[in-house]
C-alpha cells in the first residue's frame, strides 16, 4: 500500500485542518498518510524518502512562505524523483499570494522532490478582523471539496503546477522585510499581568518556542515566526502581540460546529454578495470549476 507524509506548519490551526481534510481523502484512497507538525526543534524528522508521496503545507506570511517552514526545509534530507505537493492557506484570493511558493519549490527541487502541485485555499483571518460564521462555515465546506481533488491530483502523478508570474515574484521578495519585522516585534509581545493567569497555553502552542518564563509569566523572545498563536489560544485575551496588538483576534472558529448549523447559509459568498468578500466571488468561480473539470476529466466518482 503506498504511503505519504504530510509536513506542516500551523500557528493558529488553520493549516492543519487542511493538512487533516488532505489525509483523510488520501486514506480513503488506500493511501496510509502521516503527518509531520513542523516544530522547534525540528526533531524526529520523517525521511521523505521512505515515502511515495510528500506533502508540505503552510499559511502564506506577507506573500511569502515562513522563513520557519523555509528553514525546515534546510533540514530535511533528500528525496530523489518524489512526487510531491503544495497547499497554502490565506484569509484573501488575492494574486499577491500566487508566488508565495516560488522559493519552496526551488529548495524541493534541489534536495531531488518533484512538485507537482501547489493549492491556494481560503481559511478565514486570525489576524486584522474575525470573518462572519456564515463565511466561515463556506470557507470550511468548500475546502472539504478541495481536499478530495488535491488527493486525487496527488495519486494521478500529472504535473498541476500553476505559473508564478514575474510581478509576483518580485513582492513575494520584497515582502520578506516581514521577516525583519517579526524579529523586531517578538521581544515587544508581552501579556497584561492583570489578566494572565500563567496556565502556559501560550507557551505549548508557540510553534518556534520562543516564549519562557520570567518572573511567573510568559516571556517573549527575537524567534517569533508571527504567527499568532499565542493571542489566538489565550483563554483570557492577555497577549498583545507588538505592533500587531490593534490586529489581534483572540479565540479560534469553530469550523465543524458552523458546518453542522443548518441556520447558515451552504454558499454565503455568490452573485449578490456585497462589500469587501464580493471580491472573493472569483476565487470560488474558477476554484469549482477547476475541480468539476478535474473530476470529469479523471472520471472521478
Amino acid at each position: 500500500m503506498p504511503k505519504a507524509i504530510i509536513y506542516y506548519f500551523s500557528g493558529t490551526g488553520n493549516t492543519r485542518i487542511i493538512a487533516e481534510m488532505i489525509l483523510n481523502e488520501l486514506n480513503r484512497l488506500n493511501v496510509t498518510t502521516d503527518l509531520y507538525d513542523i516544530r522547534s526543534p525540528f526533531s524526529g524528522i520523517p525521511d521523505p524518502s521512505d515515502f511515495d508521496y510528500v506533502g508540505f503545507g503552510y499559511p502564506v506570511h506577507a506573500f511569502n512562505t515562513p522563513e520557519f517552514v523555509l528553514k525546515f526545509i534546510d533540514r530535511l534530507p533528500d528525496a530523489p524523483k518524489t512526487p510531491t505537493f503544495i497547499f497554502k492557506t490565506s484569509g484573501e484570493p488575492f494574486r499577491f499570494n500566487n508566488a508565495s511558493s516560488w522559493p519552496l519549490i526551488r529548495k524541493l527541487r534541489k534536495k531531488g522532490f518533484v512538485p507537482l502541485t501547489d493549492e491556494h485555499l481560503l481559511m478565514p483571518y486570525n489576524i486584522m478582523f474575525r470573518y462572519p460564521e456564515a463565511i466561515a462555515k463556506h470557507m470550511y465546506a468548500h475546502n472539504i471539496k478541495l481536499a478530495t481533488v488535491i488527493a486525487r491530483k496527488v495519486i494521478s502523478g500529472k504535473n498541476c503546477l500553476p505559473r508564478y508570474h514575474f510581478p509576483t515574484i518580485i513582492l513575494m521578495y520584497l515582502a520578506r522585510l516581514q521577516w525583519l519585522g517579526a524579529k523586531i516585534n517578538g521581544p515587544l509581545i508581552h501579556v497584561q499581568k492583570q489578566l494572565c493567569t500563567a496556565c502556559g497555553l501560550c507557551i505549548r502552542n508557540c510553534p518556534g518556542e520562543n516564549i519562557g518564563i520570567k518572573k511567573g509569566y510568559p516571556k517573549f523572545d527575537h524567534r517569533c515566526t508571527m504567527c499568532m498563536s499565542c493571542a489566538t489560544v489565550c483563554p483570557v485575551d492577555a497577549v498583545r502581540p507588538g505592533f500587531l496588538n490593534n490586529w489581534r483576534i483572540n479565540g479560534g472558529y469553530d469550523f465543524q460546529g458552523f458546518n453542522a448549523d443548518d441556520s447558515l447559509p451552504s454558499v454565503a459568498i455568490n452573485e449578490e454578495t456585497k462589500g469587501y468578500f464580493r471580491l472573493f466571488r472569483s476565487y470560488y468561480d474558477k476554484s469549482n470549476a477547476m475541480m468539476k473539470r478535474w473530476l470529469e476529466e479523471n472520471q472521478a466518482p
